[in-house]
């Protein structure tokens, strides 16, 4: 029997009532997990993470010494679907397991714009979705990410695929500028469920899910919808606890 997997543990310590919530704080503690992690301090984003993934006019993920609360600024420049994207390996898998977990804060202004949050096969796609649309169509053959994008609404789906076939729960909720979100996804086996600040809000699983045995690494991105205005998401951090084993 495999090691259990942990819940986004939001909250748990204000709303502590019994076993469950405290496996969930005290699994990241367990030398029988590995914890992988970063909030963006220090002078510089670690040697470990890959190139960014950018094209476009001013497009660029800009790590600031100094930035009070810490964060990376993924920005899409000005170019007409230009864009930003970092990943940081493919070392995570649903078949041993893990739960990934996202900060992320929107910027002033969300019109005419794409961001996209999770686990993705690949980390240098110019997007794991194409374009969120009633039929979703992706870059990725194997991903769960958030999506938000302007092209088809003003409302985040959550969006996986398993060997090119591309599920989505759409229309979760609908985006707000100027917000702090926690996004995490928990992956076991080909089964995925989304979370936004602790609430489930969706399942994708079975031939609906993704693929557990190809690698996955955290993926965070944002795209331009217009040629004339840059949009700038800043990544806060990200962990992802997989057992060791």
């Amino acid at each position: 029997m495999g090691l259990p997997i942990p819940y986004p543990s939001d909250g748990d310590i204000q709303r502590f009532t019994g076993s469950g919530p405290l496996r969930d704080i005290v699994i990241p503690s367990s030398f029988d997990y590995t914890v992988t992690e970063d909030s963006f301090g220090g002078d510089a984003i670690v040697d470990e993470y890959p190139g960014a993934k950018t094209n476009g006019t001013s497009a660029a993920v800009t790590f600031t010494e100094h930035n009070a609360n810490k964060y990376l600024d993924l920005v899409s420049g000005t170019a007409n679907d230009g864009y930003a994207g970092q990943g940081y390996g493919m070392h995570f898998t649903g078949d041993r397991g893990c739960l990934a977990e996202f900060i992320v804060r929107t910027p002033a202004a969300i019109t005419t714009m794409k961001f996209e949050v999770g686990l993705s096969d690949a980390d240098d796609d110019a997007g794991a979705v194409n374009q969120k649309a009633a039929t979703t169509s992706a870059t990725a053959g194997s991903f769960a990410v958030f999506v938000f994008d302007t092209d088809d609404d003003a409302n985040i789906a959550f969006v996986s695929a398993k060997g090119g076939t591309v599920v989505s729960t759409h229309d979760i909720q609908a985006a707000a500028v100027d917000t702090t979100y926690r996004f995490a996804i928990r992956v076991t086996g080909d089964n995925v469920e989304g979370f936004i600040n602790g609430s489930k809000v969706a399942a994708h699983g079975g031939n609906a899910g993704i693929e557990g045995g190809t690698g996955l690494t955290p993926w965070a991105f944002v795209q331009a919808r217009t040629g004339s205005a840059s949009r700038t998401l800043q990544w806060h951090k990200w962990r992802v606890t997989q057992p060791a084993y």
